[in-house]
């Protein structure tokens, strides 16, 4: 690895005591570049710095880190990612959420790579940051608005619509544990309840502008880059796909394997998907293509309901999560549901979660009149999820105790409901049964946030050939979705890759194609920085990033023991569709695991040789 380049070419850390109303201001250092890159691996360097252990993840003592990646917001394809990291409310360990949009580049743009908000602000306030200048501003006109009234009411105030709002709605004001924090009003940083955080620090939004732009040490290289990423858009699968229907187009994908859920994963495959699929989507709903910054794919959608609504969106979580897991697919309500978490704050993953848990125990009897509230739990009842969505974020009555997400919310009923809250680590499932999918399985148990499909996001388990598999993990199984041979390697690997995309600031989406492997990740860096890194250096970087979070957790009294699934996805075989019959057995998966990891086997802790190793 080589290459110099000027300290303050990668931006500056902004450090801002919401209690004192300090600041100061210091330069992204070029040895940190080469060990964490920036976004999510240099937030949880930063996260682990600034806290000690055992801090109330809702106090004042837990910072809240906003990070761009090292390319947000250069010509690099799909640099729009940020990544907003804190400890978490609903795990207790290490947090964080990434999104997409404007407000990454445009932080960049204003000349931070990095924020850090401290203490907590005795009333409610925003933070406007407008190249050098940094207001802490009153809020109390905005709190209690939600997401879309807050964006709108900052910029007509500013007069400037221009302006990249990141705010809380009435969820995270609430401290929800599912909230989240909602940028160009549709973009969430959805997972580990950082909406909570933010609302605990009394910091309403964030706004952001900047006239200022990002560094580029070869122009030539990274616009050339884009030429040939616009041709790969013509021929790859990944991208075509994304392309044409968005992340809706992977209903039809996870259906015909049988691992779409149902009913609270109590089934796992619809029988007929179609009223749901994205070509009905595009029927019915959509109105146009949508993108992020410099983004080659274009995978959203900008839609209407008639009647109710426009905006971007969905994703196939929130159509997963807001749908199917609550017994239905009138994909009108689930529009209308999605609308109602991006306004008030909730992470729709969480939501849907919670709501699914709670209409199982209404099923099972485990809820009593005196808690529902009077509102009929069946499956499938569109209007007590709307009212329920409405009493999370606002924590009335049944929504108090779904506030807390279905974990910790089954952990205070009781009454047998703990097997079915579908977490890991107090965070929920998506919707992928990992029941038939032994990879995904194995990365939601040992995901350091908890239940996480990105921080692996496995698409090699059924992408890559037999011949690939064999090459990197030396099995070909380790590409058979119903085998658990080579899943152990073949996790790792996915999760220090994943690592990179965070860090990098570029969208996992771009990172499905050609340019998943190392080597094609550092051929993007180059032109942008200078820096040269060979795929060698950035896997190193991304077991780095990997191990420094399973030691934030471990500094928690995390272990091997938090490592697991829900029972229903041990014990509990699919009934019926292609991955009938079917269930996870962890134990081979995990040793291998640990061992491919070099942590100890018994404890699953990063022993202090392998710390030394890569130099932590």
């Amino acid at each position: 690895m080589g290459g110099k380049t000027n300290m303050s070419d990668f931006g500056k850390i902004l450090e801002l005591n919401l209690t004192t109303w300090e600041q100061r201001e210091f330069p992204v250092s070029e040895e940190n570049v080469k060990k964490y890159l920036g976004g999510r691996g240099f937030n949880s360097r930063l996260l682990f710095n600034y806290t000690k252990g055992k801090e109330d993840p809702l106090s004042s003592h837990n910072p809240l880190i906003f990070g761009a990646g090292l390319l947000t917001g250069t010509p690099a394809p799909c640099s729009s990612r940020y990544t907003v990291s804190a400890k978490s409310p609903l795990t207790g360990g290490i947090g964080d959420g990434n999104s997409g949009g404007f407000f990454g580049p445009e932080m960049r743009f204003a000349g931070y790579s990095h924020i850090v908000f401290l203490g907590r602000s005795k009333d409610p306030v925003y933070v406007y940051i407008e190249d050098d200048k940094v207001e802490i501003r009153n809020a109390k006109h905005l709190w209690g608005l939600d997401t879309w009234e807050t964006t709108a009411r900052i910029q007509e105030e500013l007069g400037d619509n221009n302006a990249q709002v990141a705010c809380i709605g009435q969820a995270g004001e609430n401290l929800v544990k599912v909230s989240c924090i909602i940028n160009n009003l549709t973009r969430a940083i959805g997972r580990s309840g950082m909406g909570a955080v933010m609302g605990s620090k009394n910091l309403k939004a964030v706004v952001v502008r900047g006239s200022g732009g990002t560094l580029v040490k070869n122009r030539a290289g990274a616009f050339g880059i884009l030429d040939e990423m616009k041709e790969l858009t013509l021929t790859d699968q990944s991208f075509v796909l994304f392309r044409k229907n968005g992340t809706p187009g992977l209903v039809d994908i996870y259906n015909s394997r049988g691992v779409f859920p149902v009913n609270n994963f109590q089934k796992s495959y619809l029988p007929d998907a179609t009223s749901i699929c994205a070509e009905t989507f595009k029927e019915k709903f959509a109105l146009k293509s949508k993108a992020c910054y410099n983004c080659v794919i274009h995978c959203s959608h900008f839609y209407e309901v008639e009647g109710s609504h426009k905006e971007e969106g969905p994703e196939f979580e929130s159509i997963g999560a807001l749908g199917p897991r609550l017994g239905h697919s009138d994909y009108a309500s689930i529009l209308k549901a999605n609308h109602l978490c991006n306004r008030f704050g909730l992470d729709t993953i969480g939501a849907g979660d919670a709501i699914g848990f709670a209409m199982e125990c209404f099923e099972k009897g485990l809820l009593d009149d005196g808690q529902t509230c009077g509102l009929d739990l069946s499956w499938g009842n569109t209007d007590t999820e709307f009212e329920l969505l409405r009493m999370m974020a606002l924590r009335e009555g049944l929504g108090d105790l779904l506030s807390q997400g279905s974990y910790h919310a089954s952990r205070i009923l009781g009454r047998g409901s703990e097997d079915l809250s579908m977490c890991v680590k107090g965070q929920a499932l998506i919707s992928a049964d990992p029941r038939g999918l032994m990879g995904w399985g194995l990365g939601y148990a040992v995901a350091n946030r908890g239940a996480d499909h990105l921080r692996a996001h496995p698409v090699v388990e059924y992408c890559f050939t037999p011949e690939k598999a064999e090459e990197i993990w030396g099995t070909a199984k380790a590409v058979d979705r119903m085998a658990t041979e080579g899943k152990g390697k073949l996790i790792k690997w996915c999760e220090d890759v994943r690592a990179l995309a965070d860090s990098l600031g570029i969208c996992k989406f771009f990172t499905r194609t050609a340019y998943l492997l190392p080597e094609q990740l550092a051929k993007l860096i180059a032109p942008v920085t200078g820096l040269e890194f060979t795929a060698d250096d950035l896997m190193l970087i991304g077991e780095r990033i990997n191990n420094l979070e399973r030691s934030f957790n471990a500094r928690e009294g995390f272990s091997r023991l938090q490592d697991t699934l829900p029972k229903r996805m041990q014990l509990e075989p699919i009934p019926e569709g292609p991955s009938k019959g079917m269930t996870i057995p962890l134990k081979s998966m995990l040793d291998e695991y640990y061992e491919a990891r070099g942590w100890d086997v018994q404890t699953g802790m990063p022993s202090p040789e392998k710390l030394r190793q890569i130099n932590l």
